[in-house]
């Protein structure tokens, strides 16, 4: 009886909550973590030496041992952001006297999200007058950062809400004003709930400028039945960018080719321009009257004939590139995908760098073009005002039409180039 006994309660226990012991043993070990972590940097601190393209001033804030509790902190994975997530609740909850320790703890959250969108330690100015003559707003941490003219605003804005969202914060408010000395300026306050922490706002200041400038060179026009001279630009030592057409013969093999060749391949995207249909951009061209699942089919059938590049050029698309619905459409296909988009229609209205701003897609507007139509004294001329313009504006992609005399003088001008502290990259390179 006692043996039957004991099979019948072992039968009829209820089986044991798994999901609960192991939140417990989640929640325990983050408690732990905390109480090691804490005054200490945690999720992984970035050297304050990290190297970064602003040639700004001097550090205002000390880099000693000392300092170590005032460094970003870097999210590298979700167990990083539940424990900030983690410790900013118990800092409200449990410790919410203490507001200072918060206030760290959020700085040091946007630091590191700030980093990862070219925002560099020195950007940040803490001074109060430096802040009150900037407009910053009362907050408990007031900030002023200055950024080189061409940093997005979008971008910073999207590091700033993303970092508040994994402390349980947020953006309380966020608006744009003209800047003090030129384009436009980001006046954000965050916080927790109706209680704001920092005050922050972002003006580009046109003393700033990268420290190391940056060109990358777009190949377009390379034709794979052109062997000797597609084989040139496979073998040269300069970083290329290649854009290929999909209608061409052979077009895959080409891409495995370039890939192969470690280039960065881009597909060379037929796009309506004016004077369509008596200029005709070519087959599978993206067209203003073409439906949303039109231009998706389109793109993705002419990436698939290249295996799939890192990036779209435009060919032609002088109209396309200005229509907002085309170009929303567009878009919406390269975010989805996670590649760049370079416009490079040329002159004339473009919608472009908005909607990618607005929909947060990565875009890059050609800057310039390298034609071998002339001599190599022409050539070279024309590659030394590219250099200057890139040295003031820190970036500038240049889309080089395919030719044997234009190769053979970038070969020869390559160590100029790096002399004169400009980078070759591909095109992905300059954005971030």
């Amino acid at each position: 009886m006692a043996r039957k006994s004991r099979k019948a309660t072992r039968g009829g226990q209820r089986s044991i909550p798994w999901l609960w012991v192991i939140a417990a043993v989640v929640l325990v070990a983050a408690a732990f973590a905390i109480a090691r972590h804490h005054g200490r940097p945690f999720g992984g601190a970035m050297s304050p030496g990290k190297s970064s393209k602003a040639a700004l001033v001097e550090p205002t804030q000390p880099t000693a041992a000392a300092d170590e509790p005032f460094l970003p902190i870097e999210v590298k994975s979700d167990w990083d952001r539940m424990r900030l997530r983690t410790e900013s609740e118990f800092l409200r909850i449990a410790k919410g006297s203490d507001r200072a320790a918060l206030n760290r703890l959020t700085s040091r959250t946007l630091r590191g999200a700030l980093e990862d969108a070219g925002v560099t330690r020195e950007m940040i100015d803490e001074r109060p007058g430096a802040a009150a003559a900037a407009g910053v707003g009362a907050a408990p941490v007031q900030w002023r950062i200055q950024v080189p003219p061409r940093a997005s605003l979008f971008k910073i804005n999207d590091a700033v809400a993303q970092a508040m969202e994994v402390l349980g914060g947020e953006v309380i408010s966020g608006r744009e004003r003209p800047g003090r000395v030129l384009g436009t300026a980001l006046d954000l306050r965050v916080g927790y709930g109706d209680r704001v922490t920092h005050a922050i706002v972002v003006e580009p200041n046109p003393d700033l400028s990268d420290t190391g400038s940056e060109i990358a060179f777009v190949v377009i026009d390379l034709d794979p039945a052109s062997e000797p001279l597609f084989r040139s630009f496979m073998e040269s030592k300069i970083p290329f960018t290649i854009a290929l057409r999909p209608d061409l013969p052979h077009a895959g093999r080409a891409a495995r080719e370039v890939k192969d060749a470690g280039r960065e391949l881009f597909l060379h995207l037929p796009m309506e321009p004016r004077g369509y249909p008596r200029v005709d951009p070519g087959k599978n061209a993206i067209l203003l009257d073409l439906s949303r699942v039109e231009i998706e089919e389109r793109i993705s059938r002419s990436l698939g004939a290249l295996g799939d590049p890192q990036g779209i050029v435009t060919r032609m698309g002088s109209a396309a590139v200005n229509d907002p619905d085309v170009m929303h459409a567009v878009l919406g296909e390269v975010k989805r995908r996670d590649i760049l988009f370079v416009d490079a229609h040329g002159s004339g209205p473009s919608v472009v760098e908005e909607t990618g701003e607005e929909m947060g897609a990565r875009t890059l507007t050609l800057g310039a073009t390298l034609d071998g139509s002339g001599s190599p004294a022409a050539i070279r001329a024309r590659l030394d005002q590219l250099i200057q313009t890139a040295q003031q504006r820190g970036a500038l992609a240049v889309a080089v039409r395919a030719n044997s005399v234009v190769l053979t003088v970038l070969e020869a001008e390559r160590d100029k180039l790096e002399k004169e502290g400009v980078a070759i990259v591909p095109a992905s390179k300059l954005v971030l």
